[in-house]
């Protein structure tokens, strides 16, 4: 892929809107309508980039850089104590060397360390992409302090914060937002008025309580000429009526060792002459995969990335959304998780109960999410109110996942649905993915569960250590 040509037109258009003056502007587009490369296109501009994101998505920024720009930029160590030690490494590059690196990408909590924020500050950044803006809405946080702060020692550098869901509660939400983008226009602008002119709100004992919003169109109206927002609605000529985001993440510190000493012990039970097929050898692969998902599915005591990115994800769109994985123990646990209203669907509920949650989630807007096993929520029903699906972990077979998938891409489907895919890097997921893809070449009514399985082993087997 390349920029701008391969932009869709719609994105061609903000990129020329982009470029056309130095002014900050805020993309507030729904997920899936293509952000990222409009802002990649906007650093073919500048000298430095500084990419700040949630820490689930900075190998996703990484690779959607190397996809378009052809080559690999710098990221964050995921070491505490020694974080910015790949940006000191470029700097004596750019002295010492003719090597340039125009990229650094790294997540919020980098610029809450004052040591950190100290370095970031002496550093020659040009434009500051802010993924998932909406994390800084709380002017009292840390992160949304150190944000301003940064800014503050950058007076002449670019902003482009992006976020599909830039009013998670009501609208001041926003207005942290604003005043980094229009900092002329809103900094000296007092909030509770900003609230009280665009809020339902009450004089309580300890001051404004805000329960609703009002006159948005307003609001609107008034942002519009520093704002960028499409839906995918509005979108749907230019994409596929399915299409695919594989999310690329990094496992932390204690889900790694616990995923590499467990992948040892399987390879061990199968040099010892255990056959690929033996229950002993089924059971290791399945906690691998388990622990490869959410190591405390399997009373390992560990963060899990994949469902750090989901729930960040899921706090990111006020679309509805389905989440499908192969584990009921895991469903389970985003069913604790997960307080916002939802439906869960696994082979605990029984079809009756099945037809009555499917049927809430379609006609009850409050309804948010639709969790469920692969097996029990990805054939016989209908999902079409929602146009997003995240595939936590894949069955063995793609016939089986694409059956999950037409559960929204089916009649009644008003929108371009995307199927998003976070994928572990070094681990039994990227094997899987790569055994599918080439599965998925060949007719899937040919496919049998074991030849995946088998591939999937040889090929985790031939990567050890890399």
């Amino acid at each position: 892929m390349k920029l701008p040509d391969d932009l869709y037109p719609y994105q061609k258009d903000d990129l020329t809107r982009l470029t056309s003056n130095g002014d900050n502007l805020l993309n507030l587009s729904e997920m899936g309508t293509g952000k990222t490369p409009v802002a990649l296109g906007l650093s073919q501009h500048y000298k430095k980039t500084l990419v700040v994101c949630p820490n689930t998505l900075k190998l996703e920024w990484a690779r959607q850089i190397q996809d378009w720009m052809g080559f690999d930029p710098t990221v964050s160590s995921k070491s505490s104590s020694r974080r910015l030690d790949p940006l000191l490494d470029d700097a004596q590059d750019d002295i010492f060397t003719d090597k340039t690196h125009p990229f650094f990408i790294t997540n919020y909590e980098t610029l809450r360390t004052k040591r950190w924020q100290d370095i970031l500050n002496e550093y020659p950044f040009d434009l500051l992409i802010l993924d998932e803006a909406h994390k800084i809405r709380n002017p009292k946080t840390r992160i949304c302090k150190a944000v301003f702060s940064f800014i503050e020692e950058h007076p002449d550098i670019r902003i482009m914060p992006m976020t599909g869901s830039p009013i998670v509660n009501n609208p001041a939400d926003l207005f942290t937002l604003l005043c980094i983008v229009k900092p002329d226009d809103y900094k000296l602008r007092n909030r509770w008025d900003f609230i009280r002119e665009y809020c339902y709100y009450w004089q309580g004992r300890y001051g404004l309580k805000v329960y609703g919003s009002r006159d948005l169109n307003i609001l609107r109206a008034e942002t519009a000429y520093f704002t960028i927002r499409h839906t995918k609605q509005e979108v749907l000529p230019y994409l596929p009526s399915k299409y695919y985001r594989r999310v690329l993440l990094e496992m932390g510190t204690k889900q790694r060792e616990a995923y590499n000493q467990m992948e040892e012990e399987l390879f061990v039970l199968l040099d010892s002459g255990e056959p690929l097929w033996a229950g002993s050898v089924l059971a290791q692969i399945t906690r691998l995969r388990q622990l490869n998902t959410d190591p405390r599915i399997v009373g390992v005591d560990a963060p899990s990335i994949k469902t750090d990115f989901l729930l960040s994800l899921l706090e990111d769109t006020d679309e509805k959304v389905v989440v499908f994985s192969c584990f009921e123990k895991y469903i389970s646990l985003l069913d604790r998780l997960i307080s916002t209203p939802h439906i869960t669907i696994t082979g605990k509920v029984s079809p009756d109960d099945r037809m009555k949650a499917v049927k809430e989630f379609q006609t009850n807007p409050d309804i948010k999410y639709a969790l469920g096993t692969t097996q029990c929520m990805g054939e016989g029903i209908t999902l079409t109110k929602a146009s997003n699906a995240v595939v936590v972990d894949r069955w063995w077979n793609p016939s089986v996942n694409e059956q999950a998938e037409d559960r929204l891409h089916r009649i009644g489907q008003d929108n371009a649905v995307q199927i998003i895919t976070p994928v572990n890097e070094k681990s039994f997921d990227s094997s899987l993915d790569k055994i599918l893809e080439k599965k998925g070449k060949y007719s899937k009514d040919y496919l049998q569960d074991k030849d995946v399985i088998s591939e999937t082993i040889e090929d985790l087997r031939a990567n050890r250590g890399g």
